[in-house]
């Protein structure tokens, strides 16, 4: 019934536990320096604290930014994961129809009994599947991390940004899908989705800080979900998931649409 997917999560497992593990790794590094960590921190908050420094930092109130476990949890692991997001979106279902056809394999996939929709919806079903380990392993490591330290952590926020990190997979992994429908190679596929999604990346990352750029952050999928749009709603906004949750929807369908449709020269 779900051949196709249950032999592609069987043949998919290494790549599917990396970025969790990845994930456990560094959150576990940040709780194991931890403590020296606070107090380098505390140190520095207090060298700032002094008259002189406030008069050349002037307006750049960084007081308190990390002093606490959970600010400098999502401050440090919140960027690194990130840039996972990143590269997980763009090269795991970019590469879900090239590597067939780079195995020369094409033909047999198109041989199958199944209409191609299906085929294609399954096999991005086990990047879904293996996704959805990610935020589960966030959840347990933050959680995990701060009983071990002793520190508090708002478990709503915890749990909020996990499941705002999972829905931005399935977005832009199913525009990474599409460009892979669109090109059907490797390298174009990659590329495509690279600028699409790395540009949203970009104006995220640097709207901020260059000037002319800050308009533009609102047409970067990254910039939803934010810490402090979750904790200002105590959940996720509404508004947001039904933009993002539409977007990704409508770029799967429309991968699916015509990868049924167009025509093969194998």
């Amino acid at each position: 019934m779900v051949y196709v997917y249950l032999k592609n999560l069987k043949k998919s497992w290494l790549t599917g536990i990396i970025p969790p593990l990845v994930i456990i790794g560094f959150v576990g590094t940040i709780a194991i320096g931890w403590p020296s960590m606070q107090e380098l921190i505390l140190q520095r908050l207090e060298t700032m604290d002094n008259p002189i420094m406030k008069a050349i930092l002037g307006d750049l109130g960084l007081s308190g930014l990390g002093a606490t476990w959970e600010a400098a949890l999502f401050m440090y692991a919140g960027g690194t994961m990130n840039i996972l997001l990143l590269f997980v979106a763009i090269f795991i279902p970019a590469r879900l129809l090239s590597t067939e056809i780079d195995k020369n394999t094409f033909d047999i996939m198109l041989s199958l009994p199944i209409p191609r929709w299906r085929y294609l919806l399954e096999k991005f079903s086990v990047y879904l599947t293996y996704s959805l380990i990610i935020p589960i392993s966030m959840v347990g490591i933050m959680l995990g991390a701060t009983t071990f330290l002793g520190e508090t952590l708002t478990t709503s926020l915890v749990l909020n940004y996990s499941l705002g990190f999972y829905i931005l997979l399935f977005t832009l992994g199913a525009i990474s899908l599409l460009c892979a429908t669109i090109f059907l190679d490797s390298n174009r596929s990659l590329a495509a989705a690279g600028i699409i999604i790395g540009g949203q990346y970009f104006l995220d990352s640097m709207g901020g800080m260059l000037a002319g750029l800050g308009n533009f952050e609102a047409f970067s999928l990254f910039n939803y979900f934010s810490l402090g749009a979750i904790q200002q709603a105590s959940m996720l906004p509404i508004g947001e998931v039904i933009i993002i949750g539409t977007i990704g929807i409508l770029a799967l369908i429309s991968a699916l649409t015509i990868f049924h449709k167009r025509e093969f020269a194998f």
